[in-house]
Formats: C-alpha cells, structure tokens, sequence
C-alpha cells in the first residue's frame, strides 16, 4: 500500500478545519475513512509535529513556520470553544463583554454547554475557559455572530441579561449584573417586550425575584416590567447574590435578602 506523503493528509484536513481546528468527525470525511482511522491518524500527525491536540477528538494544524515543541495558542478562543464543547454558547460575561454590557475584562471565556464535562475549568491551546452545564432544552435561542469566517453562537444581551439573573456567577456577581442591567436599559438596544419574552421563555423564580428588584432600582416607571415579575413571583425567599455568605435584609416584596449593597437609597420596605 503506497503511503500518503503527510504533508498531502494535513492539507486535505485543511480544507476541512475551522481556524486551524480539525475533530475527528471532519478528518473522517476529508480522509473517507471510518471515524477510528480518523482518530488514528489525526494522534500519528500530532505525534510527528503536524498538529496539536486541543483535547480528546481535536486537533490544531500546526503553521509551518511553528517551532518545533512549542505550544501554539488558538486563534480564537470561540471558536475553539465551539469545536471543544459543543453543543454550546458563548455566554455570560463574555457575551456582556462583546455586547458593551460590561468595561471589565475577564481572563477567560464563558461558556453554556450542554455537553458532558467534567470540570468548570479547561485551559486549551492557552485559552481558559470557565464552563457552565445546562441542560440541552437551555440552548436554543442564542444567536449567531461572526468571528472571521465562522459563525459562532452567542446569547443576545437579553439572554445574557436572564442567565445571569439566574446564576449572577455568570458575570461574576450581582454588582457587574446590576451594572449590565443599568447599561442595557439606557441602550439604543433597550427593548422591554424583548427583555419581558426572553424572561417569559427562560428565566426560572429566582430570576423573577432578582429582576422585579433591579428594574424597580433602574426603572419603577417600567410598570409592565414590575407586573410581569410580581405575577410570576415563586414561593421562597432567594439571596440576591448567591456567593455571599450573609443574607441581609428581607425584602418581603420580592421575597429576597437583599446582601449586596447597590445604591446609597434603596426603599427597602
């Protein structure tokens, strides 16, 4: 059996790779070999300098002038993170970041997936990522960007609005969340009936009771806002931010201990 010159596989894996990254699936088909082959022969690469492995299953082409032995860094950390984590999002405060929710810079990027992980963290081809599991009846609903010559799936600045509502870990806590409710309400991109359908659709009780305490500090002329979160209001009091270890005041109205000061005249009552 004549051998395939190495140099001929990887630029068949080219041709199939997004930014450089190539799974087995994709080498299968550039190859027209059985998903074992592929695999066999995307770690036989990798073992002989052609590529990198980013984790199980997938692979970077490594740039011919790349120095031997030494670690290549993604193109894009959303991408990767599509290929990596897949069925999945970019969400949280990296979403708020690319949606001018938030001025604060976060090392790593978040990400919603429904896939099978085992940790929180992941650190791949020098990119970090904090991972946030859902089920997969979460993920639909985000939305598409470009990044270079793919498109990568985001949530909207309401569905990064409602998921950090939901766990304001998403953003780093409920000062940032509070700050990006703030900016989203003073936006050109401000849409209450948008903010209210994506609450309708996606947010849970604790969401409701941390959102009708928010919009009433930003916004108590919002009336419909204020409505919608006391008529969908569940039994039980929640924290207003989970990761502090106080409870604060109880805001019998929203049913929320209030632990997290945000403005010197808040009408607690």
């Amino acid at each position: 059996m004549v051998r395939v010159p190495d140099r001929l596989l990887v630029s068949k894996l080219a041709r199939k790779a997004k930014n450089g990254l190539v799974s087995v699936a994709d080498a299968a088909e550039a190859l027209g070999v059985a998903s074992r082959g592929a695999a066999l022969k995307l770690a036989s690469l990798a073992r002989r300098g052609w590529l990198q492995r980013a984790r199980r299953g997938l692979y970077l082409i490594l740039p011919l002038e790349a120095e031997p032995g030494r670690a290549t860094v993604a193109e894009d950390p959303w991408v990767l993170a599509q290929e990596a984590f897949s069925p999945c999002y970019i969400g949280g405060w990296s979403a708020a970041e690319h949606w001018g929710l938030t001025e604060q810079i976060f090392r790593s990027t978040l990400v919603i997936t429904a896939a099978n992980i085992r940790k929180k963290t992941a650190n791949l081809l020098g990119a970090e990522f904090r991972l946030f599991r859902v089920p997969g009846e979460r993920l639909p609903g985000a939305i598409k960007v470009w990044r270079g010559s793919q498109q990568v799936s985001i949530s909207s600045r309401e569905r990064t609005i409602v998921d950090c509502l939901r766990g304001p870990e998403l953003c780093g806590g409920v000062r940032t969340l509070f700050a990006m409710l703030r900016e989203y309400v003073a936006s050109p991109e401000f849409d209450a009936a948008k903010l209210l359908e994506e609450l309708s659709r996606s947010a849970n009780g604790a969401a409701w009771k941390r959102f009708g305490y928010l919009i009433e500090l930003l916004r108590p002329e919002q009336e419909s806002m204020l409505a919608a979160a006391h008529s969908n209001l569940s039994a039980g009091n929640i924290k207003l931010d989970p990761a502090i270890r106080s409870k604060g005041r109880l805001l019998r109205r929203w049913r929320l201990w209030v632990n997290a000061g945000l403005t010197s005249n808040e009408n607690e009552t």
